[in-house]
């Protein structure tokens, strides 16, 4: 399942990816991040990231190589979840691509940061 978020707006995007993820769901992913990338080339996202799994190889492949091609247009980046081994991943990873994690109960926050208000 893949999500937009109500609350996204101008250059800001959020979105809820839980469950299966199809190559399908990759597909409409990248058409939401294209769609403001090519208005405003620098995006800042939020991902609420809950129990998912990809069900193909090919779908977890797609979907990393489209976010290393477009790491150039991502300014702020959040990840918000409530598993351990997600925060240590996003944690090790973020030291790399810049993502933040984010607890549940931090949801407020996480917006404000991908809204600019914190930093």
């Amino acid at each position: 399942m893949f999500k937009v978020l109500e609350r996204s707006h101008d250059n800001v995007i959020g979105v809820e990816v839980g469950g299966d993820i199809t190559l399908e769901d990759i597909k409409a992913g990248e058409a939401a991040f294209e769609e403001l990338i090519a208005k405003y080339d620098k995006i800042n996202w939020l991902c609420i990231w809950t129990n998912t799994h990809y069900t193909t190889m090919r779908a977890f492949y797609e979907d990393a190589m489209w976010m290393l091609k477009h790491l150039k247009n991502f300014d702020r980046m959040a990840v918000v979840s409530d598993k351990w081994w997600k925060k240590l991943l996003i944690k090790t990873d973020g030291m790399i691509f810049g993502e933040k994690y984010f607890d549940v109960e931090d949801l407020e926050k996480a917006w404000a940061y991908v809204e600019g208000e914190d930093a």
